[in-house]
């Protein structure tokens, strides 16, 4: 394990979506359930709050890496 959990998620999911077989819908639902899990250790009156910034999370990240991934865009890091 590294100082990056975001580089030990990807490690771990790695030969999940190199399998020929990989079902991204089934991968991540799993993902999903891990936030899931995440979202309900916090504090009852804190989850829908932590459960908003996962989904802001989630939309903002979509598009920068999307942008990213445009060739007529500006380049960004993803770290």
């Amino acid at each position: 394990m590294s100082d990056c959990l975001h580089c030990d998620i990807h490690e771990m999911l790695e030969s999940h979506l190199q399998s020929p077989s990989a079902n991204l819908a089934e991968i991540a639902a799993k993902v999903t359930e891990v936030l899931a899990d995440l979202i309900l250790m916090a504090p009852a009156d804190e989850q829908s709050m932590l459960m908003a910034d996962v989904m802001a999370n989630l939309g903002s990240l979509l598009l920068e890496k999307s942008e990213a991934t445009d060739p007529t865009g500006p380049r960004r890091s993803s770290h």
